[in-house]
């Protein structure tokens, strides 16, 4: 199946496209830039894909530029909706939106009927994307992929998994932090784009995308004390400690479990030890 792919040089987007290849698939990388309506008609009308998978995204919550979140997020999807119904009308287009559409108040482990109430621009953004796309839903085969926090190799150090990861294995003697004690859903990059390919051929509807288990930031601590024997000193910075932050939150996966038996979560020790494993071979390289 030809699988087109927008945001494929990104994080999840690299992840992804080596998933399909390894699947048998032939992804293709779209580069228009979504902002650009013509340009992305023009692809779109030449690639011809089978399957779209939509990663493209103003990412970066802490972002001041608010009005590229909603140029975008919502307004590219909307470039790119138009351009398939226009050129590829009834295949299947997997939009990755995000968690954070449940908002702040949202707590404890949350399923897709859970009320949407974003709390910041970003998740704006995703949930007036996913408002506007159902509009298109009798065009194509519209999936709505809700992911929580996943990582893996590959994610830049300003997130925090990768942040610690990388304390740990140049073995520093400080890192500081916020609050140790918020527990969230941590996944795998290799388990999310296994999900997103899997629901391709899933209904058409909205899936979390989590790994259904909570781990506080204490908890990332002492898995990675374990799998390195390296003592780490924790200074708590109240700059980085958030206000009203939400004790425990995470997402039931029941639905998308249904949807794909077979699909696994890996645990977030198997994550930690492929981060590590990747952070000591580059860095003999």
């Amino acid at each position: 199946m030809r699988i087109a792919i927008t945001g494929a040089a990104g994080f999840t987007g690299r992840h992804l496209a080596g998933y399909l290849v390894a699947r048998g698939d032939e992804p293709v990388a779209l580069s228009a830039d979504v902002t650009d309506v013509d340009a992305v008609k023009r692809e779109i009308a030449d690639v011809r894909p089978d399957a779209v998978i939509h990663l493209a995204a103003k990412a970066f919550v802490q972002s001041d530029d608010v009005q590229s979140f909603y140029a975008v997020n919502q307004i590219g999807t909307l470039h790119l909706l138009d351009a398939i119904t226009s050129a590829r009308p009834g295949i299947t287009v997997l939009l990755a939106s995000s968690a954070q559409v449940y908002g702040a108040q949202a707590a404890g482990l949350i399923d897709e009927e859970a009320a949407l109430a974003p709390s910041n621009h970003y998740a704006v953004s995703k949930a007036a994307m996913e408002m506007a796309a159902n509009l298109y839903s009798s065009h194509i085969r519209l999936i709505v992929a809700r992911p929580f926090n996943y990582t893996g190799v590959g994610q830049q150090n300003r997130y925090l998994v990768p942040k610690i990861v990388s304390h740990f294995a140049k073995r520093a003697e400080r890192i500081e932090l916020g609050n140790l004690d918020v527990q969230r859903d941590f996944g795998d990059v290799r388990a999310v784009v296994a999900a997103y390919a899997g629901l391709l051929g899933a209904a058409p509807g909205i899936y979390n995308v989590s790994s259904g288990a909570l781990h506080s930031v204490r908890d990332l601590l002492g898995a990675l004390t374990r799998l390195t024997g390296h003592d780490l000193a924790v200074d708590v910075n109240p700059a980085f400690v958030r206000p009203n932050d939400v004790p425990v939150l995470g997402g039931r996966n029941n639905r998308l479990r249904a949807a794909l038996p077979d699909w696994q979560p890996l645990s977030i020790d198997d994550t930690l030890a492929w981060m590590l494993d990747h952070a000591a071979t580059s860095g003999k390289s």
